[in-house]
């Protein structure tokens, strides 16, 4: 049965580049967070395509926003966020997607479009999705599963926290038991004092891969993580499990968006359903150990991916998270977003300041 299937999405695959009759341009630019394909995703796109992919990497989101909004005729094709998207939108920052050039959008699970960042999928197309919970060091720590383990002072320059303002604030307020996106003010100003609190516990705030090889490295004993980077480094080090905590997490889908001023817009398109086709998708999570927005794909997947509960949490759980809608919030409680920035500008730590900090 499953020769059958891979059959059939061989047959699919190939029959979708029918519409591309437009001519691609010799050069693609692309913005994505640092390792966030497999590692032969852009050579076997040049290779089949001729077009020279310029790959560029981001740490965080907000540089994502920052470097978008400054030049949004830089790059051909970013990645990010329902959260970011939703700003992009409200700032018209991104172009329309002409969708019969994305013929493998039809492969998507249908719980991961027409989500409230992008109801019609105008401008963002499915590519990855996960949580953001904790991973930790069974070896070092056996608490339950909860976020009360990063502010636990027996831990003490062993715990560490996303870089990324947005993620850091809704795992604050889901530890209090808040909303992720609350526009309770006397809820906010709690989570502002609990991250305060959280302060000289910290070893810092990094970005996801950092994050990651630390923890494998045990230089971590528990972090606040992406889900697949969580997986990841659990298969490098057996004594590390990711969870999502007992108080909920959020939960997030990236997409693949085109620039308002992109330079070549169809070529873009082309990359982005050669990203959707079966095989590749298929192999970017396997490579990353991230859950995959793609059901066609899921027959090319390991089994450990697929039956990991890490990735693919119960309803019951998942009844738990939250997608965050800080940029939605920001229109309704236009001080948020300064208020977040300030109470995380306080404590944005790296290795080099934190030990100025501390002479």
């Amino acid at each position: 049965m499953k020769k059958i299937i891979v059959f059939f999405i061989f047959l699919l695959t190939a029959a979708s580049y029918g519409f591309c009759n437009e001519s691609l341009s010799k050069e693609l630019y692309v913005y994505n967070w640092k390792d966030y394909f497999a590692p032969d995703t852009i050579k076997n796109f040049e290779e089949r395509f001729g077009v020279k992919v310029h790959l560029e990497t981001f740490d965080s989101e907000e540089e994502l926003i920052a470097t978008l909004e400054s030049y949004p005729e830089k790059y051909d094709v970013v990645i990010g966020s329902g959260n970011v998207t939703r700003g992009f939108i409200k700032k018209r920052l991104l172009l329309a997607i002409n969708k019969k050039n994305i013929p493998n959008l039809s492969l998507m699970d249908p719980k991961f479009l027409g989500l409230d960042h992008d109801e019609k999928n105008e401008y963002s197309i499915p590519y990855l999705w996960g949580t953001t919970g904790i991973v930790v060091n069974r070896k070092f720590i056996s608490e339950d599963n909860s976020w009360e383990i990063l502010w636990n002072p027996k831990y003490q320059g062993k715990i560490a926290m996303l870089s990324g303002m947005d993620e850091v604030f809704g795992a604050v307020l889901k530890s209090l038991g808040f909303s992720c996106n609350t526009l309770n003010f006397a809820e906010l100003k709690k989570a502002k004092g609990k991250m305060l609190a959280q302060k000289n516990l910290l070893a810092g705030y990094f970005e996801t891969i950092a994050l990651r090889d630390k923890m494998i490295k045990e230089e971590l004993w528990a972090a606040h993580i992406y889900s697949g980077e969580g997986l990841f480094a659990m298969n490098e080090n057996k004594n590390l499990e990711y969870f999502i905590p007992k108080e909920g997490a959020v939960i997030w889908v990236d997409s693949l968006m085109i620039p308002r001023d992109a330079p070549h817009p169809h070529t873009a398109e082309v990359f982005i359903n050669y990203i959707l086709e079966p095989q590749v998708s298929a192999d970017i999570a396997n490579y990353l150990w991230y859950a995959n927005c793609n059901i066609a794909a899921r027959a090319l997947m390991q089994k450990e991916i697929l039956e990991s509960p890490a990735l693919y949490p119960s309803e019951d759980i998942l009844k738990q998270c939250e997608f965050l809608e800080s940029s939605k919030i920001e229109d309704q409680f236009p001080g948020v977003r300064m208020f977040w920035k300030e109470a995380i500008s306080v404590l944005q730590l790296n290795e080099n300041n934190r030990n100025e900090g501390m002479k």
